[in-house]
């Protein structure tokens, strides 16, 4: 019969590991890649935004800005690549211009602003303005503009980022338009829901054993002391390993994290009860 048991526990345990490691390869989230060959349009010139890091308590996306030069461009002038700016301006639904960000080279680093709340976690979303992407050559009076896609390629570890490409009607001519939106990856939403279990099954454990001893169930032991102890100190460390490390405040903090931890202490404040008990009456 026992062995029955074990033998079934185990191919349990077994079964639920392998259904969470083909979960997290169903549910993660997939690099955006890009190639050039003879025939996609990438060939054409092309301005990369390459995604890096995700900031949300900055509402801040990282990304790389990058210009691939398709054919058109090198054939015509090669020295063009010499003096290449990239320019980011933002724009409302409606084709209003918001502000207009400062000129990039084709290979550097900045920062898109991408608006949510960060105390929505794990259920919160981003979303960047309708950026336009215009290339430019040339320094001066000599500058013009260059016709150029936008790819958007890479991803940020946890998320899932959509792109909404488009075109905005903007004088001299109209440009290419870019926007981003962020959810977090189902991924990384199990793993939160996981460890939200973890953080309201220690508090279960620590009423159930401080219960039964105060009632006078089971034995009072001292190491239990110890336990207790490490118990409580594990809870903000657990809390931490959250993924997106939410706000000091948020609700996670307010519904969960502080009644786990009033919990426990009320555990260990009960356990004590039983020992001062067990000591007198001894």
């Amino acid at each position: 019969m026992w062995r029955v048991v074990v033998l079934t526990m185990v191919g349990a345990v077994i079964a639920l590991y392998l259904a969470s490691v083909l979960g997290y390869h169903a549910t993660t989230d997939t690099y955006r890649d890009f190639s050039f060959t003879e025939t996609s349009p990438e060939t054409e010139t092309s301005v990369i935004i390459r995604l890096r890091q995700f900031d949300t308590l900055q509402n801040s996306l990282s990304v790389d800005v990058l210009v691939h030069p398709g054919r058109d461009m090198l054939s015509k002038d090669p020295r063009a690549l010499d003096n290449l700016a990239i320019r980011l301006s933002s724009w409302t639904p409606s084709g209003e211009l918001i502000y207009l960000h400062a000129d990039v080279a084709s290979d550097t680093n900045t920062n898109l602003i991408a608006v949510g709340d960060p105390d929505n976690w794990p259920f919160d979303s981003y979303s960047t303005d309708t950026i336009g992407v215009e290339l430019f050559s040339g320094t001066g009076a000599a500058r013009k503009a260059v016709p150029a896609g936008v790819i958007v390629a890479g991803h940020v570890n946890g998320w899932n980022i959509g792109s909404d490409n488009g075109t905005i009607a903007s004088p001299p001519a109209p440009q290419q338009t870019l926007r981003l939106t962020l959810e977090r990856s189902s991924a990384a939403l199990s793993f939160d829901i996981g460890l939200i279990l973890v953080l309201l099954a220690l508090p279960a454990a620590a009423l159930f054993v401080a219960v039964q001893t105060l009632a006078g169930r089971q034995p009072f032991l001292p190491p239990f002391m110890t336990w207790f102890a490490a118990v409580l100190f594990a809870v903000i460390p657990l809390r931490n390993l959250l993924p997106g490390a939410p706000p000091a405040g948020a609700w996670i903090d307010q519904l969960v994290v502080l009644w786990v931890l009033l919990a426990v202490a009320a555990a260990m404040v009960m356990y004590v009860m039983a020992w001062w008990r067990s000591r007198r009456s001894g």
